[in-house]
């Protein structure tokens, strides 16, 4: 009987530590690393010991005091609607640095963040409402609408390519889209 129970304790653990998480776990089979597909924190990502690309590329980064400043203001009243790769070279670089400057602009409340896999797709096909092609893709929305996007590379800084969007007077993506 004490075996029946420790191994219904046993499943029933496994179980909820599983259930925590929005996204799925696995290796990639190219690289070996961690491989998260669906929706994730920040905090998530942070948790992985082997995303040390994260931790890294976030305490490098020095981005511009004045932007941030001035994007402190315009921020906090947009949403972001991240699409990334834990697998990808461009997530390795980009992630670490809109990490910072939201970080220095407190603007955590409003953002989600998915992870795809190389075909670019997340646990509940979230891609495809917003036509993501590439990643990192992070999408800068206002009441509902887009603003702008930044796709895969920076035109001049996160913070800079993100102060030119939220300040900009078009609905239309940025210029740092890629088309294609």
């Amino acid at each position: 009987m004490k075996r029946i129970l420790f191994l219904c304790v046993l499943i029933l653990s496994n179980f909820i530590t599983n259930a925590q998480y929005s996204f799925d776990m696995s290796r990639d089979n190219e690289s070996g690393q961690m491989l998260y597909v669906g929706q994730c924190t920040f905090d998530d990502i942070e948790e992985e010991s082997s995303f040390d690309w994260f931790k890294n590329g976030s305490n490098a980064y020095q981005p511009d005091p004045e932007t941030i400043a001035a994007l402190k203001k315009e921020l906090t009243s947009c949403q972001l609607i991240i699409f990334m790769g834990t697998w990808c070279e461009d997530t390795h670089l980009l992630l670490p640095k809109l990490y910072k400057t939201m970080l220095l602009t407190h603007c955590f409340t409003n953002y989600k963040m998915y992870g795809v896999d190389r075909e670019k797709k997340s646990k509940n096909n979230e891609e495809q409402n917003y036509n993501v092609q590439n990643v990192p893709t992070i999408i800068v929305l206002k009441n509902g609408k887009e603003l702008g996007r930044i796709v895969e590379h920076c035109k001049s800084s996160i913070e800079g390519d993100l102060f030119r969007i939220v300040n900009s007077n078009t609905t239309e993506p940025s210029s740092t889209e890629e088309k294609g």
